[in-house]
């Protein structure tokens, strides 16, 4: 492995985009270029657009003052399979090794090819977890697209100190988000739900054309495939309540997902709220499983200790006891002996997610390329924590002592 790059030296930072949409470049990468190109040589590798993602006159337009930002829009004819499996990966390839890069942030659904680019190479991945749902614009810095709950090799001391400073905030909202004891046979009843089975909540997936990352899907696509393929193997022993993604019902056509539920006999279709809350939210409070393929609905799990099922290519934190085959897992919620998600590791995760590993695009004191060299940051927590309460404000006390575990 080649050294890491000096902190004191000027760095040549590369941004590889080819999934890029407008939203993601405006609230997210546009501010990563400007708090990096301040100090650093920056060079943007980007497709031209293509079905809502890419690099346009809109985006180049945003940019104009940042003179010395080098800009390569690739626009030949195999620019769209850039997204997922270039047609040219060898090309592509040699063109990054010759830039010769120190660091290189990717948003693509393609995770094979940049593995060959030289430096430091991480993918730009969302970062807003429910429940505790920082901005939209918060993101991660992965190494594979949805690999969940791997929780980094630390000290008893740091894993104690992280326990204890999310805990008032996890507390807190443990205790608000808790329904009340006879919510389920009311709520079960308005929305159609028997409550004689068991209920399966499935969290649909975002299905718009810029979702590349559904090329690694395993679940049958599209959504309404998945739904009367998952309602065939659970029978009439389960209930499967279905939540679609807030973008498909913005953006993508319903019809057949209404149609595939009218047909199966063991499913419905939850509004989008029920109540003040989102519906998966709302109704994984009350679920005896969930079916997760790589939806970061799996936090939500997490978070209440519902069983999970996940079938995808990508990791899954040994913490999350998530099942990888359905019979097991329909047979053990039946029995009422189903694994359930660790509650301490759990705690754990998110005070590392929050603390830790999360991004926020518009924090220009936040040292990204320190956070690249050095993944573990136990000296940026307490500054992560300062940000958290003022991002979460109603999850802490405006007074009372120092949480514990906090060191200034």
């Amino acid at each position: 492995m080649p050294p890491l790059p000096h902190p004191e030296q000027r760095q040549r930072v590369l941004f590889y985009l080819p999934m890029v949409t407008n939203w993601w470049f405006v609230h997210i990468v546009e501010p990563l270029i400007r708090r990096v190109a301040s100090g650093h040589e920056v060079h943007i590798l980007a497709p031209a657009p293509w079905r809502g993602t890419g690099i346009g006159a809109d985006e180049l337009a945003r940019c104009a003052d940042l003179a010395e930002v080098r800009w390569y829009i690739m626009d030949g004819a195999d620019h769209p399979s850039t997204r997922t499996v270039p047609e040219d990966a060898e090309g592509l390839i040699g063109f990054v090794r010759d830039l010769a890069p120190d660091f290189v942030l990717c948003r693509t659904a393609d995770f094979d090819t940049v593995r060959h680019f030289p430096g430091i190479v991480r993918l730009l991945m969302e970062g807003r977890f429910e429940p505790f749902a920082p901005p939209p614009r918060w993101i991660l810095l992965a190494d594979r697209p949805h690999d969940y709950g791997a929780l980094a090799p630390l000290a008893p001391a740091e894993e104690a100190r992280l326990d204890a400073m999310l805990a008032p905030a996890w507390h807190r909202l443990q205790q608000r988000l808790a329904p009340p004891p006879d919510e389920r046979l009311a709520l079960f009843a308005r929305l159609g739900i028997p409550a004689d089975r068991p209920l399966v909540l499935l969290p649909l997936e975002c299905e718009m054309d810029d979702n590349f990352f559904l090329a690694h899907r395993l679940s049958p696509r599209p959504n309404a495939a998945l739904v009367r393929h998952v309602s065939a193997q659970l029978g009439d022993r389960f209930t499967l309540a279905v939540t679609n993604h807030p973008l498909n019902d913005a953006h993508v056509d319903a019809g057949p997902l209404i149609e595939a539920i009218g047909d199966c006999d063991n499913a419905v279709l939850l509004p989008p709220a029920i109540g003040p809350l989102a519906a998966t939210l709302a109704i994984a409070r009350h679920a005896d499983g969930m079916l997760v393929g790589d939806s970061k609905t799996f936090a939500l799990a997490a978070f209440f200790g519902v069983p999970i099922h996940r079938h995808s290519q990508f990791a899954s934190g040994s913490w999350l006891n998530a099942y990888a085959e359905l019979p097991p897992f329909l047979a053990d919620i039946a029995a009422g002996t189903a694994r359930r998600p660790d509650p301490e590791l759990a705690r754990r995760w998110f005070a590392q997610y929050l603390l830790n590993d999360a991004v926020d695009p518009l924090d220009a004191d936040d040292d990204l390329l320190a956070r690249l060299r050095c993944p573990v940051g136990p000296e940026r927590w307490d500054r992560a924590l300062t940000r958290l309460e003022r991002t979460l404000p109603a999850l802490f006390g405006a007074e009372g002592p120092t949480p514990p575990g906090r060191t200034e």
